[in-house]
């Protein structure tokens, strides 16, 4: 998994980028795996399809 944090007054190429792979149950994949599920499982359709659906 690739992460890119937001971290304030960091952009572009100053952003801080990590690589992580799962090692262990709850480690740092797991915990950034969990925050993009939850945070994909709130998320709303941005425009509907033409057909209505979204």
């Amino acid at each position: 998994m690739i992460v890119t944090p937001l971290l304030t007054h960091s952009v572009g190429h100053d952003a801080l980028t990590l690589h992580l792979r799962r090692q262990q149950d709850d480690g740092m994949f797991d915990r950034f795996d969990s925050h993009v599920e939850e945070l994909w499982a709130r998320g709303t359709p941005v425009w509907e399809e033409p057909d209505g659906q979204a």
